[in-house]
Order: structure tokens, then sequence, then C-alpha cells
């Protein structure tokens, strides 16, 4: 099965080069967010602005306005622009996601977009639905599908415009260059057509086979079909994922999965427990006393389907005997895998952590510089300042081409433990620790398909040598007051002490 990245899943862009011809059908998506006509010039740059380059690679250069998110009764509304500064006419349907970075929520937007022949030098003025906010959100981030990128501290104001609290505009990074990122193609990575047809199915749909474009005939906005795996809510919860020495936490606001590796628990093949399996239990165990609600789940992983409920059965035999009466214990098998799942809620799932990111409309000078070879290709990693965004880290950067050849534009930076993450293999760990943090996903993992994370849906959107291609990714805030991470680039290698503001 081929991965989906984030640009899949999250901006439905199809490029058409040159001049629209109103006579012939254009594979689009219908639009859901209505979009007004194009000005006769281009308008000045706001507040909230960034200029980059969207779609699919050398797609749209262009610059995005946001003029902020409106609070209604049944729904949310943002209003934007965009300002082609590109040399020929290019269809690029917008699709912007929206994250409470301190909620821990993505909302998507009620369908897909289509915006057909954005004209060189003239903008267009756009407007898209989401699901209510909550009243306690008075700041969100906007995720744009190119290398614009987020959009942090965009205020929610009421319908009338009035601002639900003084929205913070200061600038305090460096402006944001679209860049080249790249990575060698791998039969696991995220990959993408190499006809730019970027993101023309709903945002999170689990698998291409249930991505379905509606007619082109509709001019109304229209509720893309529903994907039929978990990761369909709207609002998603957003999971944070650390990996420990023992096993890997996945974190929302709303649930926690602790995955512990069957070479850690158990002996080979068997539902006996290892000599290393008590550490590992006794540390959930602290964990679980600490943070959870009293209803748990243990999934047993295992080749056939009797010895993951043996599995599931003997951990939970364990935790029970550290964790008594206080809780209610569920054991099931699941064949396929190799370890178990313990799952439940936290105790309170109404607090958020962090604050929201003030708007960056830069990212500062580069602070490490890394290179990698790809075949015959050598690129350069321009690693820029860190910054928190809520429960979140942002780690930002430029991946420039070197050549001598042009940049795959299906390259990615992939794990395949984590599939349809394109930066995927990028990590931090605090200094002095041990915790890994990886990529934020979007959603429960479904097993065996892809998952979307928060990042910019594809790693390549220039070709050419030596045009830097921004890229970033969110990754969970390690705990504390931490000024600098270690940075692992996966094929680029590590940089140590890159600050964090």
């Amino acid at each position: 099965m081929r991965s989906l990245p984030l640009a899949v899943a999250l901006a439905g862009f199809v490029l058409v080069a040159g001049c629209v011809d109103a006579d012939r059908a254009q594979e689009v998506a219908p639009p859901t967010v209505r979009a007004g006509g194009s000005t006769p010039a281009a308008q000045t740059a706001g507040a909230y602005s960034k200029e980059g380059w969207f779609g699919g690679a050398d797609g749209l250069h262009a610059r995005v306005d946001v003029k902020g998110v409106e609070r209604q009764a049944s729904k949310s509304v943002l209003r934007y622009s965009v300002t082609s500064l590109d040399s020929a006419a290019k269809s690029v349907p917008f699709e912007i996601a929206i994250v409470d970075p301190v909620g821990r929520k993505l909302y998507k937007p009620t369908g897909t977009t289509s915006g057909e022949g954005f004209t060189p030098g003239t903008t267009r003025q756009m407007a898209a639905e989401y699901p209510p906010l909550p009243a306690s959100v008075q700041k969100v981030t906007l995720i744009t599908p190119g290398t614009a990128g987020e959009f942090t501290g965009i205020p929610v104001t009421s319908g009338t415009g009035t601002p639900s609290s003084a929205p913070t505009t200061t600038p305090t990074t460096t402006p944001p260059t679209s860049s080249t990122p790249s990575s060698t193609p791998s039969s696991s990575a995220p990959s993408v057509e190499a006809e730019p047809s970027v993101g023309a199915e709903p945002f999170m749909a689990t698998t291409p086979s249930s991505l379905t474009t509606p007619s082109p005939s509709t001019s109304t906005s229209t509720s893309p079909t529903p994907s039929t795996g978990a990761q369909s809510g709207n609002p998603a919860d957003l999971y944070g994922i650390v990996e420990g020495e023992n096993g890997t936490v996945a974190s929302s606001g709303s649930g926690v999965t602790v995955s512990l590796g069957g070479d850690v628990l158990f002996e080979t093949n068997s539902a006996k427990l290892s000599s290393r399996a008590k550490a590992a239990l006794d540390g959930a165990a602290q964990e679980i006393k600490t943070k959870a609600a009293r209803a748990l789940t243990f999934e047993g992983h295992a080749g056939d389907q009797k010895l993951s409920q043996e599995r599931a059965d003997a951990v939970m035999k364990e935790m029970k005997s550290r964790l008594g009466d206080d809780f209610t214990y569920t054991a099931t098998g699941k064949q396929g895998g190799n370890g178990l799942d313990i799952s439940y809620q936290p105790k309170t799932t109404a607090a958020g952590s962090g604050t929201p990111a003030a708007f960056r409309a830069q990212d500062g000078e580069t602070v490490k510089t890394l290179t990698a070879r790809f075949g015959a290709d050598k690129r350069r990693m321009e690693v820029k300042p860190f910054y928190r965004d809520g429960a979140y880290l942002v780690a930002v950067f430029d991946i420039v081409n070197e050549g001598p050849g042009t940049t795959p534009p299906d390259a990615s930076y992939p794990n395949t433990t984590y599939p349809g993450a394109v930066f995927g293999s990028f990590s931090v760990q605090a200094s002095g620790g041990k915790d890994v943090y990886r990529a934020v996903r979007v959603g429960p993992a479904v097993p065996g398909s892809p998952s979307a994370y928060v990042d910019p849906g594809r790693a390549v959107f220039r070709t050419a040598v030596d045009q830097p291609v921004r890229g970033f990714v969110y990754l969970p805030a390690p705990p504390g007051d931490v000024t600098s991470v270690t940075f692992d680039a996966g094929p680029f290698g590590k940089a140590e002490k890159v600050p964090v503001s």
C-alpha cells in the first residue's frame, strides 16, 4: 500500500499551468471554500502574510494573507486571500487545516476546495468553513499546504469581526523562503503522483481507494465522503508520540496508548513474561496511577489470535497486582504485530498545556547546517531556531538541493514505523534525556494504513538546484523549560543545541 502524505490529506491540489480553457474538463475538486472573483491587481500584504510555493512540486508561487477566523453559532469561518506571484495561470485549490495547539485538536474544512485559474498579479478572496471552535479558544494555528507552512497566532473573533481577545501580530523570525526539501524515494515513503494532483482527497482519509473526487459540477460547499477509518473525526485529536526505553507513548487530550514491544515483555513466541518485563510494567503502572482515569484496556499482539489473547491476559494480571481495584480491566487479543498496547483516558481532558505562539513572519538565521548525499546528488539542510506553539515544539528548516540533478518530486524522509509522515525520520531529544519526540499524528493510528501528521504534507515544492524549500514538523514539546534540543534530522545526521524559543 502506498503511504499517504499530509499534502494528499491536507490540500486538494490539481495544478494546471498556462491558460485555463473553459471548454475543457479539468480534474478539480468541488468548491467547499467560497472564492470571490479575482481583483484587477494584487492587494498589499496584511498583518498575517506569508509567501511560498503551493500545490505540487514547482507549483503556484503565491502570497497568502489571513484575515482571521470568525466564531459563528454553528461553525467557524476562515477568511483569507491568495495573491498569485507566478508567471502563469494555475489552478491550485487551497485546503487549510486549523490547529488548536493548546487543546490538541485539528479542525478540517467541511469539504474540498476548488480554485481554478489563479491569474498572475491578481488577488482572490477566499473563505472556508469548519466545525465550531470552543469559546475558550482565542488563537489558532493554520496549516497551509505549501512552503509558507504554519500561520501561528491567528486570532479568533466573533461573527461580527470583534476579537475574542486582542491579537498579537508581531512577526518574530526569517521570511519563510520556499525551500526544496527532498529525500530519496522509498517504497515505504509517503509518495505523491509525478503529475501533481496533491491532496485531491479529504483531509485525513485513511486509504487512497476511499478518496473520491465529487462531481466538478458542484458549485457550493459540500462535505466530502467520510473515510472509513478511525481518523475521520472532525475535529480530530492530535497525538504526541514519545519513544522511551521500554515503549512508545502516543497521547492526546482525550486518550493515551502505551505500546510495549514484544521483545521487551515476552519470551520469543510466548505469553511468558521476560526478565525485562518487570521494569517496563513497573514504569507503566506508575504512569497509570498518576494520569489514568478508571478504565484500562489491554490489547495483545502476536502472530495468531490465541497467543495475542494470552499476552493480553498475562499483562492484565500483572497490572492488577500493581494497581488494585481502583481501575477496571479489559483484555483483548488482536492478531498481527508483536507486543501489547495499554490504553486509557486521562483523568482530565479539559485543561490544555502551553501558550499559542505569536505570528511569525520570519524564521530567523540558520543555526546549524547539515548535508547528506542521495545517490549522486547532495542536499543541504539549514536548521532554523525552533519554537513552542502550545503543547508542541515546531522544528523549522530549509532543504536545498545542491545537485547535480533535480530533486525527485515525490522525495520524502520517512520512517516505516510512522507511515504517512514525510519527515517521519526526524525527531528531537532534550539535553541529557533519553526520550525521543516524534512527529505529531492526526487521529488514532489505523493498523496497515498511513496516517496524517502535522507537517506540510510533502517535502518537495521546488525541484531545481539551489532553490531552498522550507519545511516544518510539529513534535511534542519536552517537559520543563527546555531552551535547546538535539535535532535528529534522519539522513542528514544530528544537530546539537538547536535553540528553542
